[in-house]
């Protein structure tokens, strides 16, 4: 293939279209500078975007691989070994999110169980403020680039509802809430003290772990809206 030749009839269609790379770029979620690179030959699109290319200037795949129009008709059977590798490479895509998302949340819990367990034996709250903002700060960075790419839910039988939502976040500030209850212990809090800390920091963190796991539900649903 002459990724120049293909570069430049990537081009034509597109001038064809009446469209300005950075207009073309946000149609197919790409920067105007990944455009720019496919039509002077300095890379290539990925196979799944050829095809979405094909289909939007209605063109045969063939046609863009060979940087020309030959006016005839691909082969069915091509045709459809074609869109078979792009599903195959999204699968594949989809299995490396999985792993990342994976190895992402055992380690985020390995971290917290930490920090718990130092929080619940040493009995001050200071000794983990630090080890604790930098767990989060990593997890939200995380979690904000996957909802970027619309991945977040791929590649797990998990999906988001309110009800499962609920349920996290209660079993979740309960734990947290546990351990809170424990390290007050050790400094000697009272027990109406403790219990009234306790109720408000399970509400709130209940509350707040629930509106935060519907915003990242609702922000993800529509990135992969865009992605399609």
């Amino acid at each position: 293939m002459d990724a120049k030749k293909i570069g430049s009839f990537l081009k034509t269609l597109r001038k064809e279209k009446g469209l300005t790379q950075e207009q073309l770029a946000e149609i197919l979620y790409v920067s105007g500078r990944t455009v720019s690179r496919w039509e002077t030959g300095t890379s290539m699109p990925e196979l799944g975007i050829l095809i979405q290319m094909a289909e939007f200037y209605d063109v045969e795949l063939n046609e863009i691989l060979d940087g020309e129009r030959k006016g005839d008709i691909m082969n069915q059977e091509l045709q459809e070994t074609l869109y078979k590798v792009a599903d195959y490479n999204k699968l594949e895509k989809e299995k490396a999110v999985k792993a990342g998302n994976l190895a992402f949340g055992l380690t985020f819990f390995v971290c917290a169980a930490a920090i718990m367990i130092q929080l619940i034996v040493m009995g001050t709250l200071p000794i983990v403020l630090g080890e604790t903002v930098t767990l989060l700060t990593g997890g939200i960075a995380y979690i904000g680039m996957m909802v970027h790419n619309g991945v977040w839910e791929t590649g797990t039988r998990f999906k988001s509802t309110p009800f499962k939502d609920i349920l996290i976040s209660v079993a979740c500030a309960c734990v947290f809430t546990a351990a809170l209850v424990l390290s007050y212990i050790r400094l000697g809090a009272n027990t109406v003290q403790t219990v009234r800390i306790a109720i408000i920091f399970f509400a709130g963190t209940a509350a707040f772990g629930f509106v935060l796991l519907r915003i990242l539900a609702f922000c993800n649903q529509k990135r992969r809206e865009k992605l399609k």
